[in-house]
């Protein structure tokens, strides 16, 4: 039997050491701060086009995140017959996150690749050059990858599948060469169980720029009523100044593949953004506060799902 010195000692020393563990107690993550973390790092590989040294090591790069924070980390490799008869290698990288409860997943996507020609600058000297795409391919990244820390740190209620399509912007204007990545990922989809088909698609693109307005997608708004409504309303709810609630653009984007599918669908876009696809898509063009607006609206949308 110890002593009641011994027991003294010893509740003095567990009362001494506990607000040592209470200091050592981890901080809030500053997701603000991280989604900025994120797009400068993306921004500094340079451009991103599919087969480009910086696109392996954007690659390397997602998947060393995922490998953080994710339950399990996939890539989807496979190739596609560019136009000039070479067949390029692709890749789509999946992050899988288990959920609390069984179910379908939610699956979050975006395009990491970036546009191999600036087609839409107003200086034809640039329009062979290949794009920095900080807003366009760089913003939507950027959201994933503090997404995924996000729901390491608060599982979410059903399975999420946060998914990195290559090639969306692969294509020259009026070709079919778009969406790659997307298409691929909707067609073995097409080979899958029901019950591993997403319960819905939200396409997070172009949504980091200074002065962002996001409208609803008429695809989207016509075929998954219900999901832009739940996504709106989350906004509204919020107060998120850069979502409004009319229908505004037409967009052809990674969400399409599975509309086609019967999957309910939607886009966050905005596409009133005047330096797509030219040189000045550049990180100076972006903002913290927007970034962080979309990923507040993204996470009230998947905990209402």
């Amino acid at each position: 039997m110890k002593s009641k010195r011994g027991v003294c000692l010893l509740l003095g020393l567990m009362l001494w050491q506990l607000p040592v563990c209470v200091s050592r107690a981890q901080e809030p993550t500053d997701y603000k701060a991280l989604l900025w973390h994120h797009l400068k790092n993306v921004v500094e590989f340079g451009p991103r086009p599919p087969g480009s040294h910086a696109h392996a090591e954007l690659r390397r790069y997602i998947k060393n995140v995922g490998g953080r924070f994710a339950d399990s980390v996939r890539e989807i490799t496979f190739t596609y017959p560019a136009p000039d008869g070479e067949m390029l290698v692709m890749h789509n990288v999946e992050f899988h996150f288990e959920g609390r409860e069984r179910g379908r997943p939610v699956l979050l996507g975006a395009h990491y690749d970036t546009r191999r020609f600036a087609d839409e600058d107003p200086d034809p000297a640039n329009q062979t050059e290949p794009i920095v795409g900080a807003n366009d391919g760089g913003s939507g990244t950027a959201e994933l990858l503090a997404l995924a820390q996000y729901f390491k740190e608060h599982p979410p209620r059903r399975p999420v599948r946060l998914v990195f399509f290559d090639g969306e912007d692969y294509g020259k204007k009026f070709t079919e060469n778009y969406f790659i990545g997307s298409k691929r990922y909707a067609a073995d989809l097409g080979r899958a169980s029901a019950e591993e088909r997403p319960f819905c698609v939200l396409v997070i693109d172009m949504v980091g720029d200074r002065d962002l307005d996001i409208y609803k997608e008429v695809y989207s708004n016509e075929n998954a009523r219900w999901l832009v409504d739940l996504v709106f309303g989350a906004a509204e709810k919020r107060g998120a100044r850069a979502f409004h609630s009319k229908p505004r653009y037409t967009i052809r984007d990674d969400h399409l593949p599975f509309l086609q599918m019967g999957i309910p669908a939607a886009v966050l876009i905005d596409f009133d953004y005047p330096y797509w696809h030219t040189q000045e898509d550049t990180l100076d063009k972006c903002s913290e506060e927007s970034l962080y607006e979309v990923f507040q609206v993204v996470v009230d949308a998947v905990n209402q799902m």
